[in-house]
């Protein structure tokens, strides 16, 4: 069984250190990249087929949006995944407003967890997951939520430490 890295990273105006800075490549891929390298796992980006806003307020206001009408946006049409090829998945994303975005929810509708050990990351300018366990738990019925990663964004580039022990944590703890 193989190793799958899914995650979901925003590039544009990003909130960092309380300030808004441009990112070229977004923190959550950063990390999703390290992971990869760490795992020897497989990399899947997801994409959604109405790209969030560049502008940080714009993006915030549809997140909102799409939270409070617990809206799944259409993820982009492409690569499907064959889950089961993996039986262990990493879930990145970045928090927004306390949880994840939902375009995480959509990928979490279009497949099946059940037995699967998920592996939650995510990157914020607090460092913190908010409610977003709470919600991964509630839907993901069947899989094992393992504890996660958080990492603050202004720290992504210097977090190889921490994202090693985190895998290697994982990895002893399913063996």
């Amino acid at each position: 069984m193989k190793t799958l890295i899914a995650y979901f990273s925003h590039i544009g105006e990003n909130l960092q250190n309380n300030e808004i800075v441009e990112l070229t490549k977004g923190n959550t891929e950063v990390v999703a990249e390290k992971i990869a390298e760490f795992t020897g796992g497989d990399l899947y980006r997801i994409e959604e087929e109405e790209p969030y806003p560049f502008k940080y307020d714009d993006c915030l206001r549809r997140s909102r949006r799409e939270d409070e009408n617990n809206e799944h946006p259409a993820m982009k049409a492409g690569m499907k995944l064959n889950m089961a090829d993996y039986d262990v998945i990493y879930i990145g994303f970045p928090i927004w407003y306390r949880t994840y975005p939902r375009i995480i929810s959509s990928f979490i509708d279009a497949y099946d967890f059940t037995g699967k050990t998920i592996k939650p990351f995510c990157t914020n300018d607090e460092g913190t997951f908010g409610i977003s366990l709470l919600e991964m738990q509630g839907a993901l019925k069947g899989a094992n939520l393992t504890d996660g990663l958080a990492i603050r964004g202004l720290d992504v580039l210097s977090s190889d430490d921490k994202i090693k022990a985190f895998v290697q944590w994982e990895e002893k703890t399913q063996h």
